[in-house]
């Protein structure tokens, strides 16, 4: 069952693209995708290089448990005792790089030693290894290995960028390409003019890395994820109980042998056997061409990509049909029996009233056009229509029934019926994904301008399948600029997607509301665009030794906000010391926040961050 919970702890029915949001700034990223320049330049002899940091941070959220509700509430410092039981995270991490340079090879190679990748993700230690060569005095470049490539002309804040999975587990403060976890990729690139910087990538990975969650003991753990998690444990549960009461009723001898079977079977379960495929496998092989270069002042760009989302979609059909299913059969059950239909009749007598009536009438009619008999539409009766006393007691049955069948969910989820049919667990899959981009860097005045454009297209081009995400467009459109105040310098980009084929959903709600309802872009509120505002403003001071800067999202359709101050002070070189903190905020299911916000009294978190960092 830990297994379980963990592993659908990379479940989502909605994205958390906002990961990528936090920390942009400074110099357009490159990630380290151009590991050859535009032109070629030998060497006199192979240089290693090496450079990493050492640092620690603490963390304290702000907040503790509401004494009436159990719930996280920014608000509720009461004492000093409320004071001490804040929560604290606490870490250290160190990083180590070895580059080496020669006169047509180079490698180079990463280390990533923090809790996270010593005690859980320890493939990750290697942060990055790769080697590659150039040939025909550098028009020609090959690389492989452990790769990050960033695609895309956005400041940390990309559409285009789809090889490499994201790591969520601490959303908030790493850089975005330290977010990034790596791939084991080809990369070929040809420089096919110096004079326009025109450039032609291909890449290809073998297989596709899926993108990572906090755990459920996590304060990180995200509210949708914990809701599909529940759903699936409470399928294994609910199924396991009846096999077992199964068990313990059977006059079988060996019962109490199949009985720790049957335990031995459900503490083993393992959610790796809902999904479709292995991740490991040529089946989520990526693969993409982009082509480069610079006209009249505009560097240019565009990319096919050919892969799978990293965030698995879930096709809840089955499950629904079977829950739909167990309810009919078992509101069917407690209707025939004469001491319930005493009390359905008392309770809903009007109910019954109404559509007897209804029902006798309809019969009546049909004995009036000369039928002698009739199926009833409810019970699927022969009901006999030369008899009136027989007319009169179908359209009771009727009307019994169908105040049952109406009822049936609301019974059924305040236990006034139980299920004894067994629940069909939901399959998992990772959609098939192409992205068809452009992308453009130019000035506007004073205006450091980033374009993002792509097309998403899945297998769900009619938009009507609601296990399979919808086809949809996604943008990036940003500038910075230097304020002539001080050092300052102002960076706004929105990042923005619209689903396409959004009607079908709604119709979809209108004429099946139980499945529109868990489709995979399904949103409550019909909002089926959304865009999210991200702005830095920041500052240095005392010959650049102090960095001052106030970031902000703000999610405009679902009206949901974060401010992150910062301060960081270069003590001597190499050494910075820097005070962050965070204030976010939520009250929208269908907010990409909300994930973070919904466990708190308030639907908000905030928490102060102190680092200190030692580069060489």
């Amino acid at each position: 069952m830990k297994k379980l919970l963990f592993t659908l702890a990379a479940l989502s029915l909605s994205s958390f693209t906002f990961a990528q949001d936090f920390g942009f700034g400074g110099d357009s990223l490159t990630g380290g995708s151009d590991d050859f320049g535009g032109g070629f330049e030998e060497s006199s002899s192979p240089a290693v290089t090496i450079t990493g940091e050492v640092g620690a941070d603490t963390r304290a959220w702000i907040g503790a448990k509401n004494k009436e509700t159990g719930r996280y509430d920014t608000k509720a410092y009461d004492s000093f005792y409320d004071f001490s039981k804040t929560l604290i995270d606490a870490g250290a991490h160190a990083n180590l790089e070895f580059n080496y340079e020669g006169d047509y090879t180079s490698g180079n190679v990463k280390f990533k030693l923090n809790p996270s990748t010593l005690k859980k993700y320890q493939e990750d230690i290697i942060d990055e290894l790769s080697f590659g060569g150039s040939f025909k005095e550098g028009k020609f470049q090959l690389r492989a290995g452990k790769m990050k490539e960033v695609w895309g002309k956005g400041d940390k804040v990309h559409v285009l960028d789809n090889f490499n999975a994201n790591d969520y587990t601490d959303f908030i403060f790493p850089d975005y390409i330290d977010r990034r976890i790596s791939e084991v990729m080809f990369k070929a690139t040809a420089n096919l003019s110096w004079d326009y910087n025109l450039k032609l990538e291909g890449i290809f990975t073998p297989w596709m890395t899926a993108d990572r969650f906090a755990s459920e003991k996590s304060f990180l753990y995200p509210a949708k994820q914990q809701e599909l998690t529940n759903t699936v444990a409470g399928i294994v549960k609910h199924n396991a109980a009846i096999d077992l009461d199964k068990t313990l009723n059977s006059t079988d001898s060996s019962k109490y042998g199949k009985l720790v079977d049957g335990l031995q079977t459900m503490s083993s379960f393992s959610a790796d056997s809902l999904y479709e495929d292995n991740l490991r496998s040529l089946k989520y092989g990526q693969a993409g061409i982009r082509l480069t270069g610079t006209l009249g002042g505009i560097d240019w760009g565009a990319s096919y990509y050919y892969g799978h989302y990293k965030q698995p979609s879930a096709n809840l059909g089955a499950y629904i049909d079977s829950v739909q299913s167990g309810i009919k059969n078992a509101v069917l059950a407690y209707a025939a029996d004469s001491t319930n239909q005493s009390t359905i009749v008392t309770n809903y007598n009007s109910e019954i009233t109404t559509f007897a009536t209804t029902m006798g009438n309809a019969y009546q009619a049909a004995a009036s056009a000369g039928l002698t008999s009739y199926v009833s539409p409810v019970t699927g009766d022969t009901v006999d229509l030369t008899d009136a006393s027989a007319i009169t007691a179908a359209a009771q049955k009727d009307a019994l029934y169908k105040v049952c069948s109406d009822h049936a969910q609301e019974w059924y989820e305040n236990g006034t019926i139980t299920v004894t049919d067994k629940f069909a667990l939901p399959s998992l899959n990772y959609d098939q994904l192409q992205v068809f981009g452009i992308e453009a860097a130019f000035v506007v005045w004073k205006l450091n301008t980033r374009w993002e454009f792509a097309y998403n297209l899945t297998e769900d081009t009619a938009g009507d399948n609601p296990w399979i995400k919808n086809n949809s467009i996604s943008w990036v459109a940003g500038f910075d600029i230097d304020i002539p105040l001080h050092n300052l310098n102002l960076n706004v980009q929105d990042n923005g997607t619209y689903i396409l084929g959004s009607d079908k959903i709604k119709d979809a709600v209108k004429e099946n509301g139980l499945y529109a309802k868990y489709d995979t872009d399904y949103k409550s509120d019909d909002k089926y665009v959304s865009n999210k505002l991200i702005v830095l403003l920041s500052d240095k001071w005392l010959n650049e030794k102090l960095t001052t800067e106030v970031q902000g999202i703000w999610g405009i359709e679902h009206d949901e906000f974060m401010v992150a101050p910062k301060i960081e002070y270069n003590v001597m070189e190499g050494l910075t010391f820097a005070l962050r903190g965070v204030y976010l905020y939520s009250n929208n299911k269908d907010g990409e926040f909300y994930n973070f916000t919904a466990d708190s009294e308030n639907h908000d978190k905030a928490f102060v961050q102190l680092t200190a960092k030692y580069q060489f």
